[in-house]
């Protein structure tokens, strides 16, 4: 006997088998729980208010309607959504499962007498879990329930656009992942909303491709499975005729089975760009079809067909996004093979000379790491077509790539729009500190040349950080035999990263570390940014900017962010120190001398406003008694 024997908690079996439900009415009756059948999920519904459960168990198989709206039905209201439910069905039935969980199911169970045994400490951990449900204001509300209002909920709640809106949040799982994940994360929600026994995603792949993507989910045989991809293929020539395909490519997501089953039923549909223009056609238009077959006879009702569409609907953006993506890497790698004259040839007679066993062999080296990336490029290249995005990345790289090699630095490699370059390895530079510099210089100086026609440009225009830092690297080949990469690692390289991310935050082109100023201070103008912590790392870094020359001296067209007038940094340098000292009034002063110095020549200084800002709240709220001046980053 039970625990439950004197406590009396009622349990409501929702159940149109009366052999299994006698069966479980009777085994939690003897194990002191009090319970009463409803026959259909409208007689279960009007059984919760009335006999006012303290759990429900349910089929996922119900007259009327099915056990997933039965849940969401339950779980509507606040009052009876804290009742948790159990839901029973066959195995294998995932459907059922899927939609179920998402309709609010607190638990899910195979349908068999065998299982309640291990099923009853479950049962009772839910029941122990939610012991505060208001059965007063469920029985309340139970007497204005009617079958009318019922039914009228329920069509509230399963209309379209909750359905749309769940798939569409199911769907964002698989925002941002490459196109085969994008299509299997597809084929597996589409087999949750259909009989989706076997499925067949044809896609156009730039100008003359075809993807082929499969899933034979009910596990036909090799022999069907490849018959029904011949139809599917053989569809979508007829439905893109003026589409010419030179090559495919094949993915199978699942093999083949055994099952020997006619296939009874079949469709296809077309999946539409929507709002992805760009990725094989214009906006609105068709690129890729999907074909469905399954099993059962006359299967694709018009209820099927409309949930079908609805889930295609929403996957279809998705889709065309994943394979805009895939495009644009396909553009980019091409474009990097191209890069690879920009390798410097030393590099390349280096890993030529050496034997294979010597290629992966490390060495500890001096070396000047620079980081680039364009400024707001996830805007340029949200809203530039994927060709002329390509184009455009195309003459950035190429202009910028010169700048990096004209002063003995190597690429290392290209990452979406950002640029790694080495400088000291595998060549020794004599001050490779000096030449990163010089090379960032380069590069803001050169931006002004890039062929913009035809992307998007946020204000103010086309913009670069760059970070540079120096110190020891482990250079060298590192991956496998087959494929080898000649790369530094170590945390120079991921303070270099940290730099160029910081740019943005101190409206500086260039940043540089201290261990750049300290070996090439005399090689440029610095002014000390900040001292900061960032991210990962206890010990503070100082930060500077670099200038190329004093405002007067400086060449025609030099970029003013170039440029700082003598008396600009004469003051901000004596405002520092005292900022430094807490003299926040005499600091302030001199801050502001250096910014009218500053605008005297033009120009607005941040640096100057940003220690006014922090000096104004410092005044308000003093720094600890323990601060050493240093900012902690707390972002990457």
């Amino acid at each position: 006997m039970s625990k439950n024997a004197t406590n009396a908690q009622r349990i409501l079996i929702v159940e149109s088998s009366d052999t299994f439900s006698q069966i479980l009415q009777e085994y939690l009756s003897a194990q002191g729980y009090k319970t009463h059948l409803a026959p259909d999920g409208l007689a279960g519904i009007k059984s919760v208010y009335s006999f006012l459960p303290h759990l429900v168990i349910t089929s996922a198989q119900l007259p009327l309607f099915r056990g997933a709206s039965f849940a969401r039905l339950l779980k509507a209201r606040p009052s009876t959504g804290k009742i948790p439910l159990v839901m029973f069905s066959t195995i294998n039935e995932t459907r059922d499962e899927f939609w179920g969980l998402q309709a609010g199911v607190d638990l899910y169970a195979e349908k068999s007498p065998e299982n309640l045994d291990g099923l009853l400490p479950q049962l009772q951990r839910l029941l122990d879990e939610n012991a505060g449900i208001d059965f007063e204001q469920i029985k309340r509300e139970g007497e204005k329930i009617s079958d009318n209002s019922i039914v009228e909920t329920l069509d509230s709640l399963l209309d379209g656009k909750l359905f749309a809106a769940t798939l569409s949040g199911m769907l964002a799982r698989l925002s941002g992942k490459p196109l085969d994940d994008t299509v299997q994360g597809v084929f597996s929600l589409l087999n949750n909303v259909c009989n989706c026994e076997i499925c067949s995603i044809m896609i156009k792949d730039g100008d003359d491709g075809l993807l082929v993507y499969n899933a034979n989910n009910a596990g036909y045989t090799g022999e069907i499975a490849e018959d029904f991809k011949a139809i599917a293929i053989a569809d979508f020539n007829t439905r893109f005729s003026d589409y010419k395909v030179v090559g495919k490519e094949l993915k199978d997501f699942y093999p083949a089975g055994e099952k020997n089953k006619r296939i009874e039923s079949y469709i296809m549909l077309s999946l539409e760009n929507g709002d992805a223009a760009g990725a094989s056609g214009a906006s609105g238009e068709s690129f890729a079809t999907v074909h469905i077959g399954t099993s059962v006879k006359e299967y694709f009702s018009p209820v099927v067909l409309q949930a079908i569409n609805v889930f295609l609907s929403a996957a279809s953006g998705l889709v065309a996004n994943a394979l805009r993506h895939r495009l644009m890497e396909n553009r980019q790698k091409k474009t990097m093979t191209a890069f690879a004259r920009y390798v410097p040839i030393d590099v390349m007679d280096e890993i030529i000379k050496k034997s294979s066993s010597q290629a992966t062999h490390g060495e500890t080296r001096l070396v000047a790491v620079l980081f680039s990336d364009i400024r707001s490029f996830t805007t340029i290249s949200e809203n530039t077509p994927a060709q002329e995005l390509v184009e455009f990345l195309n003459g950035y790289f190429d202009l910028m790539g010169r700048q990096i090699i004209s002063e003995g630095g190597n690429i290392d490699k290209f990452i979406g729009d950002a640029i790694m370059a080495i400088f000291g390895a595998p060549k020794t530079l004599e001050n490779a500190s000096t030449s990163a510099v010089r090379a960032a210089l380069r590069m803001v100086k050169t931006l002004g040349t890039v062929d913009t026609s035809g992307i998007f440009l946020p204000q103010p225009g086309l913009g670069t950080g760059i970070g540079v830092n120096y110190g020891e690297c482990v250079v060298g080949n590192i991956g496998f035999q087959n494929k080898l990469d000649y790369t530094v690692i170590g945390d120079t390289v991921n303070l270099a990263a940290r730099l160029e991310g910081v740019t943005k935050y101190y409206s500086a082109p260039v940043i540089v570390s201290e261990f750049v100023y300290n070996v090439s201070k005399d090689d440029f103008i610095f002014r000390k940014a900040d001292s900061v912590r960032v991210k990962g790392k206890d010990r503070p870094v100082g930060l500077y900017t670099v200038y190329e020359a004093w405002q007067g001296e400086a060449e025609e067209g030099t970029p003013q962010s170039l440029v700082i007038s003598r008396e600009t940094l004469d003051q901000y340098n004596k405002g520092l120190k005292l900022y430094y000292m807490r003299e926040w009034e005499t600091a302030k002063q001199y801050f502001n001398n250096a910014l009218e110095a500053s605008r005297a020549a033009g120009k607005e200084d941040y640096l100057c406003e940003l220690y006014l800002h922090r000096i104004a709240d410092y005044q308000v709220n003093p720094p600890p008694a323990d601060w050493d001046t240093t900012t902690t980053m707390t972002e990457k």
